[in-house]
């Protein structure tokens, strides 16, 4: 068994994603459960949007619980442009699992997101030029991957990281005694170096699935640096859209017209004044008011505090992980559920065009 612990939810499906891309099966649990039947666990410690204080000590409770199962190896989740509490959660784990240091590679070359010179570019721009400085939680007003962490990094090491070949390098340095952190692209290097190359597992749920079955597709977006792009996003394929203050009955009612809408925290004057908590919660609870009245087949989900707050509100606390089209998406099921299919992904990447309604 091999545990990923991830600071949110989206980040959680990234990774059991990327599991299933290299031939295991995986599941997301929000309650660990050692016993689960999946060879990755990715165990949200859901620390994102909590104090510094509270997301080290929910990390630290997390390991504690996770190395007493003692898995194969530990692999820390973490955000591409490190937001979060990256650095105190990472000291929290080390010192409940007694891992010696710590690598901690955020950058996926992939993607665009590189670390040069200790600075983290995205698509060739420094991180505080790009929209992630404006991040309402979490703003990224440098590139500087040690300003990004803040406090003392003795025992945690961040290389420059700008290709393939530097994370597979980076991969054979990983022992016994090193707690290995970061993004999707370092977490398929390790499989990799593990033996797990990639291959699609027969058995895995593919997002496309829920494209033959009744019902429609309900795109909710919790991350109010993406609303606006989402909201011209659906004005152009002619999808409705609704933002805070929602009304479930009509948001349904155009779900049945259409098969397809958009809702999200929005722009509007319901937000004024508002913590983002309070905002998350609200389009939680509206969207399981929809889920309740409407047939639905697809949910996709961005934004992991979104994500993790819809699930709360549907008790839902393990889900079977399926593999989709894209990298960077999960795709998740409810154990011994139907309907609707769950993809889910960051605020940070876009939706691939074939997910998109």
């Amino acid at each position: 068994m091999i545990v990923v612990l991830a600071d949110d939810l989206s980040g959680a499906a990234e990774l059991a994603n990327a599991a299933l891309r290299h031939g295991l099966s995986a599941e997301v649990q929000t309650v660990f459960d050692p016993s689960a039947a999946g060879e990755v666990i990715c165990f949200d410690t859901d620390g994102r949007s909590r104090s510094p204080v509270e997301a080290a000590e929910a990390a630290r409770a997390a390991a504690r619980q996770v190395a007493a199962a003692a898995p194969a190896w530990i692999y820390k989740k973490c955000d591409s442009v490190v937001r979060g509490h990256v650095r105190a959660e990472i000291t929290a784990i080390m010192a409940a699992t007694g891992h010696a240091r710590a690598l901690l590679i955020p950058a996926n070359p992939s993607r665009g997101r590189v670390i040069r010179g200790g600075h983290l570019f995205v698509d060739e721009l420094p991180l505080h030029r790009t929209a992630f400085a404006l991040d309402p939680e979490h703003p990224r007003t440098t590139s500087r991957v040690a300003d990004l962490l803040g406090g003392d990094l003795s025992g945690i090491l961040v290389p420059d990281v700008e290709s393939a070949q530097d994370l597979a390098r980076q991969a054979a340095a990983v022992d016994a005694a090193t707690l290995p952190c970061g993004g999707v692209d370092f977490f398929e290097g390790l499989l990799a170096r593990h033996g797990f190359l990639r291959a699609a597992p027969p058995t895995a749920l593919r997002s496309q699935d829920a494209l033959g079955r009744p019902g429609g597709t309900l795109v909710i977006c919790g991350s109010a640096v993406a609303w606006p792009q989402r909201r011209n996003q659906a004005d152009a394929r002619q999808v409705p859209a609704f933002g805070l203050p929602l009304r479930p009955d009509e948001v349904v009612a155009a779900l049945r017209r259409s098969q397809q809408v958009l809702i999200g925290i929005g722009t509007g004057p319901a937000t004024a004044g508002a913590s983002p908590g309070d905002l998350t919660g609200k389009l939680a609870q509206a969207s399981v008011e929809i889920l309740g009245q409407a047939s639905v087949a697809r949910v996709l989900l961005e934004g992991g505090a979104t994500a993790a707050a819809v699930l709360r509100a549907l008790g839902w606390s393990r889900l079977e992980a399926g593999e989709t089209s894209a990298p960077g998406i999960g795709t998740l099921r409810p154990f011994g559920r139907g309907s609707p299919l769950l993809s889910i992904k960051p605020g940070s990447y876009d939706w691939p065009p074939e997910l998109w309604p």
